[in-house]
């Protein structure tokens, strides 16, 4: 008798914890997770386009401070116009090309967030249901998702 109270003590408390209200109008878990591989994506196209406009004109800058450097008086021991292009360029394109680096693991993500989004879904699934002498088929609404076994 004490076991199968325990028993159904325990499942009376375990039973509301994975019941969940779902609201209409609410976003589901795969929503979530494309809206999140969106947000991934569009900061990693930010950040991959901003590198690269940063690379290309501190690129730009680093040609015209060596022009600039061949065509001034470069022999009398100053710092000019040109080796400042120069310096300025070089760390741009270091800025630039870090910027394109830190993109990566945004594009990753996304990746990630749309691959667990493809893999939950939602939807109804039908059942026998036997009432008295009738079979009639219930729909009712179920969770599918892929688990990975292997790579």
């Amino acid at each position: 008798m004490k076991s199968i109270f325990a028993a159904v003590l325990l499942m009376a408390c375990s039973l509301p914890l994975f019941s969940q209200k779902i609201e209409p109008g609410t976003y589901s878990r795969r929503d979530d997770y494309l809206l999140k591989s969106q947000r991934k994506q569009r900061a990693g196209i930010i950040l991959l386009s901003a590198g690269a406009a940063v690379t290309v004109g501190s690129t730009l800058l680093i040609i015209d401070g060596v022009n600039r450097n061949q065509r001034s008086d470069y022999g009398n021991g100053e710092l000019n116009g040109g080796d400042a292009e120069i310096v300025i360029g070089v760390l741009g394109t270091f800025m630039g090309v870090g910027s394109m680096g830190a993109s990566i693991p945004f594009f990753v993500g996304a990746h990630r967030s749309r691959k667990k989004a493809l893999g939950i879904s939602l939807k109804r699934e039908t059942a026998p249901l036997y009432f008295k002498t009738t079979v009639t088929r219930q729909a009712f609404p179920a969770l599918c998702f892929q688990i990975a076994l292997g790579k």
